[in-house]
């Protein structure tokens, strides 16, 4: 089984991805995927530790969802990497795809991102859907149908709460457990866009509460628990509401078995009595480096490699 944690390149989500090759706590089957959308350092500094640290990387070659493929003369370059054995070139499938974009070098792996159904009938009637090393397509039975080879499903488990409502409506529930019925489907792998989620705002926007959120194991489920400011009425003092929402995940984290108090929740519940806002970045980031540490932990347990 290999879970394929989905990224957009955004700095906070990169520095997530850079600490965590760091701490070289990812085990093999563990591949994030990276969809630039900046030309940030960031993202070749996020490359090189990977890299550095032997562990596998997805970088998406065509991303689609920022004009960052249209910068002709990018800053920070992470094509000197393309030859990196430990580097998977990733395509998403469009009408532009050619079947050059699915291949390698000998012993060098490549990846193939279809979100249509109708652009892969296409890929598959020209004998494309062979050439790529990974194919991640949408858990849907006509697809699965479609196809004669192995797959990985992909598919977005974040919830965003919608007009008058919040994250303070759920602030407990189920997130995931793709792994354990994707062999039943037939599917080598899963993904998932992590707690981010799939939609991509160029600008972010603004939230009316400061919410954190971690993710944790019962049994072989996946849930997550959003510690949610009481505050919600405006846009205003971030600070303060980040004060409201981490005491709730100090007082909540203590009680969690041990697989949970991760070392990024551990600093993030530390803030509460250092009563230090560390800006809504770093929470992000670390939210992020939680989520991973957990799920390095329970890959580690239940598909060793």
């Amino acid at each position: 089984m290999i879970y394929f944690p989905y990224f957009r390149g955004r700095q906070y989500d990169l520095l997530a991805l850079k600490n965590i090759a760091q701490q070289h706590v990812l085990p093999p089957n563990i591949i994030p995927i990276i969809e630039p959308v900046r030309d940030i350092r960031a993202l070749p500094q996020t490359v090189a530790a990977f890299v550095a640290h032997g562990q596998p990387l997805v970088v998406i070659a065509n991303p689609t969802v920022s004009d960052y493929a249209l910068t002709q003369q990018k800053l920070y370059d992470c094509r000197p990497y393309a030859t990196n054995p430990h580097l998977i070139v990733g395509h998403v499938l469009t009408p532009t795809t050619i079947p050059e974009h699915l291949t390698a070098a000998p012993n060098h792996r490549t990846l193939l991102v279809a979100r249509q159904y109708d652009e892969l009938v296409a890929a598959d009637q020209s004998g494309w859907l062979t050439a790529p090393t990974y194919l991640l397509v949408p858990p849907e039975a006509r697809i699965r149908q479609l196809l004669d080879r192995p797959s990985v499903s992909l598919f977005d488990h974040a919830w965003v709460p919608e007009h008058d409502r919040s994250y303070a409506d759920i602030v407990d529930g189920f997130f995931s457990d793709d792994w354990a019925i994707a062999a039943l489907d037939g599917y080598q792998g899963v993904s998932d866009y992590t707690i981010g989620g799939a939609h991509y705002s160029e600008h972010g926007y603004p939230a009316r509460a400061v919410t954190l959120h971690l993710t944790y194991f019962a049994g072989d489920q996946l849930r997550i628990h959003r510690f949610v400011s009481d505050d919600r009425t405006d846009f205003r003092h971030p600070k303060e509401k980040f004060f409201q929402a981490v005491s709730k995940l100090a007082q909540w984290l203590p009680k969690q078995a041990v697989a949970v108090q991760t070392p990024a929740a551990q600093t993030l519940a530390a803030y509460h009595e250092q009563h230090h806002f560390p800006g809504l970045g770093v929470v992000k980031r670390l939210s992020l480096e939680h989520h991973l540490q957990t799920m390095a932990a329970y890959f580690k347990a239940h598909y060793p490699v």
